[in-house]
């Protein structure tokens, strides 16, 4: 049965290879088909949800100053915190093959209150993820090593104000020019020869009050049709481990209204690799927006960062730069640094701490949008 359905697969792509995009929903959705037709098999139990999460709380002490003469009254400390109760369950059929669910709930009030909700079927023909989650560009990548603050590069909570509105995020796909995770349908590779390959597709980016097909194609957003994929490879190479990835993606950006101009379509690549041997890591990650914001600005962002671990504790540094250039005017630019400690006082509790810094150039010069902020925090995280 299975192969009768694999054969018409390949003559429907066949058919409509003139559309790549239709190729990869087809193709995508016959993995799914052929993995259910393979067997009639049932599970032995139905899906039980089991509750896992994280909470994090940090104190940071320091200054939020800019450049002009204003006195601004930024308070020179304050308290922050963060969380998720992760529902997590899935059931193996007799067959061999995985069904699950994920489920991520913020554990405070937020515009974003249940985000990476998603299915999946994994199996030998690799893994299908359908629902609301990131991209491979993301999930995929390597390189990030050094952070032990918490804060900085696409951190939830953050003792900064940015300035120039320029954050740090070594990530493209989805999370490099949508602020959430997308609907969207996913294909993983099974690992052969330590390479696996993603690829994912997202109609839309999330949107506050939008339902899949009603939403509209005019609305004037970016990374609208986004097709996201990624390649990594995890080995060894002698005494070392070695993570390295290469990804790409490609988005169309929406015109404001009907019959509208719509501005320019959003792409992206971006690399990274990270080494580990006898206790230390180290790591980079650089990633290129092309066009985002739509007026032909592109964005680059580059991370560098190592890090050692000892029995329960660990140390790290990382140095990270955002910029993105304007047309006739110089480049806004966030360069930040990280030095700090993480100690695990026992299983899931730890303690952290260190000292940040952000410095922040406007691409025209306004001294309200320069600056350059110190910080120390002190936090806590609980993983259950």
């Amino acid at each position: 049965m299975a192969e009768c359905v694999a054969c018409a697969i390949i003559t429907v792509l066949r058919e409509e290879e003139d559309d790549p995009m239709k190729n990869i929903l087809i193709g995508t959705t016959a993995l799914c088909a052929v993995g259910l037709m393979v067997s009639t098999a049932v599970a032995a139990d139905k899906i039980k949800l089991g509750l896992g999460g994280y909470w994090r709380a940090q104190a940071q002490f320091g200054s939020q100053d800019d450049n002009s003469t204003t006195d601004r009254g930024i308070r020179d400390h304050g308290f922050g915190s963060e969380g998720e109760v992760y529902f997590r369950g899935k059931t193996t059929l007799d067959n061999g093959i995985t069904f699950g669910v994920s489920i991520d709930l913020e554990a405070e009030t937020s515009n974003d209150q249940m985000d990476n909700n998603y299915i999946y079927s994994s199996g030998s023909f690799g893994r299908v993820e359908y629902g609301e989650t990131w991209g491979p560009s993301l999930l995929m990548s390597y390189g990030g090593v050094g952070e032990k603050t918490h804060a900085g590069d696409f951190a939830s909570f953050n003792p900064s104000i940015a300035l120039n509105g320029l954050g740090l995020r070594s990530y493209g796909g989805s999370a490099g020019v949508n602020g959430l995770p997308s609907e969207k349908m996913a294909y993983y590779s099974p690992r052969m020869s330590g390479f696996q390959a993603g690829i994912s597709y997202a109609p839309e980016p999330r949107v506050a009050a939008s339902n899949g097909a009603r939403d509209s194609e005019v609305g004037g957003q970016q990374g609208s049709e986004m097709v996201d994929m990624a390649v990594n490879y995890v080995g060894n190479l002698g005494g070392a481990k070695v993570g390295a990835f290469v990804s790409y993606f490609d988005s169309e950006t929406e015109a404001a209204a009907v019959g509208g101009v719509a501005a320019a379509d959003v792409s992206g690549h971006g690399l990274g690799a990270q080494v580990s041997m006898n206790g230390f890591k180290i790591g980079a990650r650089y990633v290129n927006i092309e066009d985002i914001g739509g007026a032909g600005n592109d964005r680059t962002t580059w991370r560098i960062g190592a890090d050692y671990g000892m029995g329960p504790w660990s140390v790290g540094v990382t140095y990270q730069v955002a910029q993105q250039d304007f047309t006739g005017t110089s480049d806004d630019e966030t360069t930040y640094w990280s030095v700090g400690a993480n100690y695990a006082v026992g299983p899931g509790i730890s303690f952290y701490g260190g000292v940040v810094n952000y410095d922040y150039d406007d691409s025209t010069n306004a001294l309200a949008s320069e600056g350059d902020n110190m910080y120390g925090i002190l936090g806590t995280k609980l993983d259950f």
